[in-house]
């Protein structure tokens, strides 16, 4: 290839995430204000008001699961944990799963820290090679894995697939919490439910019910009590049964205005007052409709879920 026809270098100064047109990239170095608060024990949230993750108070040093989905919110996550332990590094940083959203930026975060991630997970990081995420250091394989790190217990739970490649879940027994990612949050709260393994995710992520714990800390918003969880899954396995009906009732989900006239009338009435319900429950209702007119999401999509407790 001559020299005029190679795709000039990337030039922006941040981490580029999977970005190929070079130029600046003013998203990626923004500042965020990050705000954080003990949780029980020594769990500690971050939040920069719609992503939401937890790190924990070792002995000497800091455990931070994810990384925040841009270089400029990765720097904020890390000085929010030093304002709260500044003597204490970040050693650790524990990957939910792969999307760069909430996993892009170890680079930023804390480079020198060890990369704890579900194989599942690994792998895409790894086939990806995304400028600044980084891959694990250890990778676990399975079902389910506990940890004594620093001072720090805690299992890692994969229940099966939900959204993305190897989710997992991080389990407190000793202080009764649940930490999750992009599955359940409050209201209607997902647009188009993108990589979202439909056929599992309301069966297996019933079987967190089979675990003692009654505070569920989400990936975005605010924490739930163990019944609103239960609550939340209801809105999702109901919303499976008006998909069929819309389809049944010749609802096109192309038609944007005849899909959403729908949502209000059939919806509306159960779940008009949910967070966030105008804005995406008849992007849910669509996603769900085409996962009935399609077939579902790749081969674990039409296998049937594991329903056994954890």
């Amino acid at each position: 290839m001559s020299q005029e026809n190679q795709a000039p270098e990337h030039s922006c100064s941040e981490h580029m995430g999977i970005f190929t047109i070079p130029g600046e990239l003013p998203l990626q170095g923004a500042y965020r204000d990050m705000c954080y608060e003990p949780v029980r024990g020594n769990i500690w949230t971050a939040s920069e008001g719609i992503y939401r993750t937890i790190f924990l108070e070792g002995r000497s040093s800091v455990i931070a699961f994810d990384t925040f989905g841009t270089p400029g919110t990765a720097r904020a996550y890390a000085g929010a944990m030093n304002r709260v332990f500044p003597r204490k590094p970040i050693e650790t940083i524990v990957y939910s799963h792969e999307h760069l959203d909430h996993t892009g930026y170890a680079s930023d975060l804390a480079p020198e820290a060890r990369i704890i991630a579900h194989e599942y997970a690994d792998a895409v990081v790894k086939g990806r090679q995304s400028d600044g995420q980084k891959p694990a250091d250890e990778v676990w394989s399975g079902e389910r894995t506990g940890y004594e790190i620093d001072g720090c217990s805690f299992e890692l739970i994969y229940p099966g697939p939900t959204h993305g490649d190897g989710n997992v879940a991080a389990y407190f027994p000793q202080h009764k919490t649940l930490f999750m990612v992009d599955t359940v949050a409050d209201g209607a709260g997902y647009t188009t439910l993108m990589d979202w393994h439909l056929t599992h995710y309301v069966p297996v992520m019933k079987r967190f019910l089979s675990l003692d714990w009654d505070l569920f800390v989400p990936g975005h918003f605010w924490a739930l009590s163990r019944q609103r969880f239960i609550e939340i899954l209801d809105y999702w396995d109901r919303l499976s049964e008006f998909a069929q009906k819309a389809i049944i009732d010749g609802v096109d989900p192309h038609d944007w205005d005849g899909l959403n006239r729908y949502t209000d009338e059939h919806l509306g009435p159960l779940y008009r007052n949910e967070f966030r319900y105008g804005e995406y429950a008849a992007m849910n209702l669509y996603r769900y409709m085409q996962e009935h007119l399609t077939g579902g999401w790749g081969i674990e999509g039409n296998l049937k879920p594991d329903l056994s407790p954890l």
